[in-house]
């Protein structure tokens, strides 16, 4: 009977002993949680086709999760026949993301001007970068080229 006993406590100790602890793995750490990033800059916006720029252009990329960012245009015209200047967003542009630089690209985006989308002016050919000193694109808005080249502010 004390074999039986000892028999079945040494199976015990057994298991017990080759059971594996959560604690023997290294935790793994949690990844950081998303910080939106807003890169602001300054700038001309060109439309060769109407032979108009405008200067000192205020846009912003902002970096959300996914690889998406949305890309603000405030305060802009792309005629001088453009009575009123208008303060737009692209949503949703793709992006990748390098020690150097930022590099997007999108085609059929419909942005939006006073948080609703207008699909006249719907975005095609969208292209740009993100650096350290400059945030440049080029696009159609509706079928009208365009371009922007800013220099990036620390507000």
């Amino acid at each position: 009977m004390t074999k039986k006993i000892l028999s079945l406590v040494a199976m015990a100790l057994l298991f017990v002993a080759c059971e594996k602890s959560k604690n023997d793995d290294p935790e793994m750490p949690a990844p950081p949680p998303f910080e939106e990033v807003t890169v602001t800059a300054y700038g001309l916006v060109s439309v060769p086709s109407e032979e108009f720029t405008m200067d000192n252009v205020r846009a912003e990329a902002k970096l959300k999760e996914g690889n998406v960012m949305d890309i603000y245009l405030y305060d802009v015209s792309f005629s001088s026949r453009m009575p009123v200047t208008i303060s737009l967003v692209i949503p949703d542009v793709s992006y990748i993301r390098t020690e150097e630089q930022i590099t997007f690209a999108g085609n059929g985006i419909v942005p939006m001007v006073r948080n609703a989308p207008v699909s006249k002016y719907t975005v095609t050919d969208l292209q740009g970068t993100v650096t350290p000193d400059e945030l440049a694109l080029s696009c159609s808005f509706g079928g009208i080229a365009c371009t922007y080249q800013g220099a990036i502010t620390t507000e």
